[in-house]
């Protein structure tokens, strides 16, 4: 039975699998997928991708496509462009006059042939359905280490409260913070209880942040 593949093309040194299984060819879902592993931090530095089909008794592949470049500006060569002039005397290269190119930048300039079935994306919709994605994901972990931090405070707030209650005074988590004076001491703050009201505002700010961004990206 025939499968579909996609390659991508990826030129940093990081190692990925380069030919993946897909279910379908929805490029928006590929491209969705390819994005998600372009990783500049693991010099992972994909440029674009291409789909076909395969049969794996055989190893016949088919129906290849173009190449869906992630990014990069076309021109018709020749072109006056000291970056595709520097690239092409360093890589040794050369173009037919006439011929379509891409420049691409990733983050060194790379140049290649762009040919009549190749296509630029426009990646920046599914970019922004991306970022969602994890900020969405990023707030319901800032709430839940909200809510987290709160019940623990609280939890030490009603244990003080019972060492209280039952005249257990030695027992209540205390601490020097001058002459003759202590305080609680919380969750280890050492007496500093605008520590903990610091760290609780610092969490709600980030939360306030990522709303803000979701209703300017609303999908």
């Amino acid at each position: 039975m025939v499968k579909s593949f996609v390659q991508i093309l990826n030129v940093g040194f990081g190692i990925i699998n380069n030919t993946q299984p897909i279910e379908d060819k929805n490029i928006e879902v590929i491209m969705e997928q390819v994005l998600e592993q372009d990783d500049a931090a693991k010099d992972i530095r994909i440029i674009g991708f291409r789909t076909y089909d395969m049969d794996p008794d055989t190893g016949l592949m088919s129906n290849q496509s173009g190449i869906y470049y992630l990014e990069g500006e076309e021109f018709t060569y020749p072109k006056v462009d000291p970056e595709i002039t520097t690239y092409m005397k360093t890589s040794g290269i050369d173009f037919e006059k006439g011929q379509q190119i891409i420049k691409i930048k990733k983050p060194n300039v790379i140049v290649r042939p762009f040919n009549a079935d190749d296509q630029i994306l426009d990646t920046q919709a599914v970019l922004i359905k991306m970022k969602v994605k994890k900020e969405q994901e990023r707030r319901k972990r800032l709430e839940e280490e909200i809510l987290t931090y709160k019940n623990n405070l609280v939890e030490e707030l009603k244990r003080a409260a019972e060492y209280i209650e039952n005249n257990q005074f030695n027992t209540i988590p205390l601490v020097d913070t001058g002459e003759n004076s202590k305080a609680l001491n919380l969750l280890g703050d050492k007496g500093n209880f605008q520590k903990h009201i610091e760290h609780m505002r610092n969490i709600r700010v980030e939360i306030m942040s990522i709303d803000k961004f979701l209703r300017e990206n609303q999908i």
